[in-house]
C-alpha cells in the first residue's frame, strides 16, 4: 500500500533546511521513478546520478537528493535539489524511516563469512519455521521468502532502499524473523545500514573477493563491521576460524553475548563454547555430541560434510541466542534440508550415496570431495566437466583434484556453450597423470548412469558442476537438464 512521508521527518538530524514536501518513495533509478518520489542521485563508477536528474523530474520526482562534492553543481531543475552530507552512508537510515522502521519489529539475523552464508541462513529459517506462529524468511543468494518457495534476487544482499522495502513487506506479511546473508560488498557499500540486527554470525573467513577489497585485511575489516553493529544482542562465531577467534577476543569486553562454536575437544575452547565432539558421518547425514558446558545433547541433521557440521552449529548458536532451550533447538535442526544443489542427496538408496553439488571450481571440487569422503565406506566416484567459454586454466586443475581425491573419475560435458566439447575434454585431459583410468563420455545422462550403475553398496557417487541448474547450455541453445532428475532415474533403473 502506497503512503507518503514528510521529507523533513526523513532528513531530521541530517540536513538543517529542508523543503516542506511529502514524498511517496525513494529510488536510485530514474527509470523506476513514479510521481511524488524522491530521486536519490549518487555517484556511480562511470556516471553520476545527477546526470539523470532531469529525466527523473520528467517522470514525476518531487525532489532530488544528492551528496555534496567540491565542484559538483546540480542541474537547474523545476523541483528542489537537496544536498545531503554522507548521503550514501545514510541511505539505510532514510529507507528505514520511510518504511516505518521494519527491522525493529523483526528478529534480524545477519550471516556473513566466505562460505556457508546461504546454508546457515536457510538452516536458521527452517528451524524457526517449525513453529508456525513465528514464520521466518531468508534474504540471500537464492532469493527472498521461505526456503523452498523463494522469489529470485539479483544480489546476495540488495541495495539499502530495496532491503528496507523488503523488510517492510515481510513484516506486513506476518513474518516475525529474517535470516539474511550479508556480503562483504554490502557491508562496505552500506547496503545494510539502518537495519537493527539482533544476532550477527561469522561462518569463516578465507581469501576471497580480493578483486574488490584489494587485501585480506580490507576484506576482514568489511566483515568486522557487522560484529560492532549498534545494539547487537549476540554474536555467533566460528572459533575454528582464526578471524572468529580474533573477533571473540575483541568482543569479550563489550556488552554483547558471544556464542562461540567449534568441532573438537571442549578443553581446547573458552568456557561456554558450543562444542561438537565424536562426530559420525554416514549416509543418513551427521551426528555428534554437543555441549556448551551447562547443557548437553545430540546434534543430528540430514546434511553431509564436515563443513555442514559447522553450519548446523552456527544455526544452533542463533537458536540459543533467540532464547530456545538446547533440547528444543536440537529437535528443530533434525529436519533441516540442504540448500538445493549444494551437497544434495538424491534418492534413498541405503547402500549407495548419490550426491549432486554445484562445485565448478578447483577449490569447490576439492572441498566437496573431501566432504563426501567422510561419508564413504567404499569407493568415491566423481562425475564432472568444465563449462565452455570460461576459464580454461582451471580445467587441468580440476582433473588433478578429481584424480587425486576420487577413486573413479568420469569426465562429461557441463555447459559447453559455444565451445567445442572435445576441446574442453582436451584441456581437462592435460591434468590427469594416468588418462587410461579415466572415462570420457560427452553425454551427461549416460555419464551419470555409468557412475551409478557401477556403484556398489558403501560407494558414493558425486555429480559435480551444475547443482540446482535445470538446463544445459549448448552451442545451439539450452535444453532441459537436471542432474538430480537424471540421477534419480538412474537409481530407478538400477533397482534402487
Amino acid at each position: 500500500m502506497s503512503h507518503s512521508v514528510s521529507l523533513r521527518a526523513l532528513l531530521t538530524g541530517l540536513v538543517e533546511s529542508v523543503p516542506d514536501i511529502e514524498i511517496t518513495g525513494l529510488t536510485l533509478d530514474n527509470r523506476q521513478v513514479q510521481p511524488g518520489m524522491a530521486f536519490v542521485a549518487l555517484r556511480g563508477t562511470r556516471q553520476h546520478g545527477l546526470d539523470y536528474a532531469e529525466a527523473a523530474v520528467r517522470a514525476g520526482a518531487s525532489v532530488v537528493l544528492y551528496e555534496p562534492e567540491i565542484g559538483l553543481q546540480p542541474p537547474v531543475l523545476s523541483v528542489d535539489a537537496v544536498s545531503v552530507p554522507a548521503l550514501r552512508e545514510h541511505l539505510g537510515t532514510l529507507a528505514d524511516r520511510f518504511n516505518a522502521n521494519p527491522s525493529a519489529g523483526l528478529f534480524m539475523v545477519g550471516v556473513t563469512g566466505t562460505d556457508g552464508k546461504t546454508s546457515v541462513s536457510h538452516f536458521v529459517a527452517e528451524a524457526l519455521n517449525t513453529d508456525p506462529v513465528q514464520p521466518t524468511a531468508v534474504i540471500g543468494t537464492l532469493g527472498i521468502g521461505v526456503p523452498g518457495a523463494l522469489q529470485p534476487a539479483t544480489h546476495t544482499t540488495p541495495d539499502a532502499l530495496t532491503v528496507h522495502h523488503l523488510l517492510r513487506r515481510l513484516h506486513d506479511d506476518g513474518f516475525t524473523a529474517v535470516a539474511m546473508e550479508v556480503s562483504s560488498h554490502a557491508l562496505d557499500q552500506g547496503r545494510v545500514n539502518g537495519i537493527r540486527f539482533n544476532v550477527a554470525v561469522l561462518t569463516n573467513l578465507t581469501r576471497d573477493h580480493l578483486d574488490y577489497h584489494g587485501t585480506v585485511e580490507a576484506y576482514a575489516e568489511a566483515k568486522r563491521k557487522l560484529f560492532h553493529w549498534p545494539d547487537l544482542q549476540a554474536v555467533v562465531l566460528n572459533l575454528d576460524d582464526a578471524f572468529g577467534q580474533r573477533l571473540a577476543a575483541e568482543l569479550s569486553e563489550k556488552q554483547v553475548r558471544v556464542i562461540g562454536y567449534g568441532v573438537g575437544n571442549a578443553a581446547d575452547y573458552p568456557t561456554g563454547t558450543l562444542v561438537a565432539t565424536e562426530p559420525v558421518f554416514d549416509h543418513s547425514g551427521i551426528r555428534a555430541k554437543v555441549s556448551n558446558g551447562q547443557e548437553a545433547g545430540v546434534l543430528q541433521a540430514p546434511v553431509l560434510g564436515q563443513f555442514n557440521l559447522h553450519n548446523v552449529l552456527a544455526a544452533l548458536g542463533v537458536l540459543l541466542a533467540k532464547g530456545l532451550a538446547l533440547s528444543d533447538a536440537l529437535q528443530r535442526l533434525q529436519h533441516v534440508q540442504v540448500v538445493p544443489g549444494r551437497m544434495e542427496r538424491v534418492g534413498a538408496d541405503a547402500g549407495r550415496l548419490v550426491v549432486v553439488d554445484y562445485a565448478h571450481t578447483p577449490g569447490a571440487l576439492q572441498q566437496v570431495l573431501t566432504a563426501v569422503r567422510v561419508h564413504t565406506r567404499g569407493r568415491l566416484l566423481c562425475v564432472f566437466g568444465c563449462g565452455g567459454d570460461r576459464d580454461r586454466g582451471k580445467r587441468p586443475l580440476m582433473a588433478k583434484i578429481a584424480e587425486s581425491d576420487a577413486d573413479v573419475v568420469i569426465v562429461t560435458d557441463d555447459n559447453p556453450r559455444s565451445e567445442n566439447p572435445q576441446q574442453i575434454f582436451e584441456d581437462i585431459m592435460q591434468g590427469f597423470h594416468n588418462k587410461t583410468g579415466v572415462t570420457f563420455e560427452h553425454d551427461r545422462t549416460k555419464a551419470i548412469r555409468l557412475a551409478i550403475g557401477q556403484a556398489q553398496p558403501g560407494d558414493t557417487v558425486l555429480i559435480a558442476g551444475k547443482g540446482h541448474e535445470t538446463v544445459q547450455i549448448l552451442a545451439h541453445g539450452t535444453v532441459p537438464f537436471d542432474d538430480r532428475i537424471q540421477a534419480a532415474l538412474a537409481l530407478q533403473e538400477c533397482g534402487a
